[in-house]
């Protein structure tokens, strides 16, 4: 029973995340993607993640979006993730320009290119159990687990299973056939 409520949660998750999709990529005037549609995102990718249960760590009731750099998203992120909670726990965003200000970070959002440096001091905490996602080109294959990519007016993204498997999350397969999936070695193709 808890099983087929599981499952069918994960399903009318994904029916969601196709549903967004499916719609077109609206351009703001400054050119930029639509970051209300991002944000709406994020949110789905997060509930499709399965986040390890870390030895000794305590509890927490919030589950932190942290966002690191430059701000993008700006209200639109506020209006997408706030309200909601993944794992019975309240979502909060927590803004910052260093990483280790921030505190436990269960999402963190790269904001610019020079942020996607301070991120590689994840890649040496095995285990970390944070969701990095980011929508600069080669993010993910740099090290990040989710690249946001805005094309042809449709939203898609790229996943690092490797990033993944290193922070100790699992992505659900039904999320994973939905993406490009790529790997840590594809890192040195394109640049």
């Amino acid at each position: 029973m808890i099983v087929r409520i599981i499952t069918r949660a994960r399903i009318l998750m994904l029916a969601s995340l196709l549903a967004l999709g499916t719609r077109p990529c609206v351009a703001q005037q400054s050119g930029r993607s639509d970051f209300r549609q991002q944000s709406e995102y994020l949110l789905r990718l997060a509930e499709l993640t399965e986040w390890p249960q870390l030895a000794g760590e305590n509890p927490r009731s919030a589950f932190n979006f942290c966002v690191l750099g430059r701000e993008r998203y700006g209200e639109q992120l506020e209006k997408a993730l706030l309200g909601h909670s993944i794992a019975d726990k309240r979502i909060v965003i927590v803004r910052g320009q260093y990483l280790q200000d921030m505190g436990k970070c269960d999402v963190l959002l790269v904001g610019d290119s020079k942020s996607q440096r301070k991120v590689d001091q994840l890649k040496r905490k095995p285990d970390s159990g944070v969701l990095t996602v980011g929508d600069q080109r080669g993010f993910a294959a740099h090290g990040g687990v989710i690249e946001i990519v805005a094309e042809q007016d449709r939203i898609s993204f790229f996943i690092n299973i490797d990033a993944a498997r290193r922070a100790g999350l699992k992505i659900s397969a039904s999320l994973l056939a939905l993406a490009t999936i790529v790997h840590d070695e594809q890192a040195s193709l394109g640049d």
